[in-house]
């Protein structure tokens, strides 16, 4: 009796867990060539006096090319800001967008994802996504590939 307890006992955890099916949300990973980064994590950062752009990643194209991007929207963001804020429009938030690059240098698609809160919505769409969806860069090279650019930005709060 003792000796079936015992082995009860041992095979006890592993009856309990059920099968050991993985129940870990699919993930995807984006890799960072560490020598591209800031001391913050990003490629690029372009702080404003009403907010930040950073660059998290630019993909089949010159930093360069990426870098005046994030400027661009930057300064336009600023301006935008400073204007909802004249108006008592503006909600202080944040943003990420994804933008995929087509050959000619236009904006082709958006994914936008993280806004901060729901309010700031319609500050996103005037002062980021609007500046990001209207970007022009310079058309593809043979062998550039897929292209893209991930930008994060915080407006409306004091900027690190």
């Amino acid at each position: 009796m003792r000796v079936a307890a015992i082995v009860a006992l041992l095979f006890a955890p592993t009856i309990a867990c059920g099968n050991s099916r993985d129940v870990v949300p699919e993930t995807h990973d984006v890799r960072v060539d560490p020598k591209n980064q800031t001391q913050d994590g990003y490629e690029y950062v372009a702080r404003r006096p009403l907010g930040v752009v950073a660059l998290a990643e630019g993909r089949g194209m010159p930093a360069a090319v990426a870098a005046s991007a994030v400027d661009r929207v930057a300064d336009q963001m600023n301006d935008c800001v400073r204007d909802q804020a004249a108006q008592n429009h503006l909600v202080p938030g944040a943003v990420r967008v994804v933008a995929q690059i087509d050959d000619r240098g236009t904006v082709g698609g958006l994914n936008i994802s993280k806004l901060s809160q729901k309010e700031a919505a319609a500050t996103a769409i005037l002062c980021v996504i609007a500046p990001i969806r209207l970007l022009i860069l310079p058309p593809a090279d043979a062998d550039s590939g897929a292209r893209g650019i991930a930008i994060e930005a915080t407006w409306g709060t004091q900027a690190p």
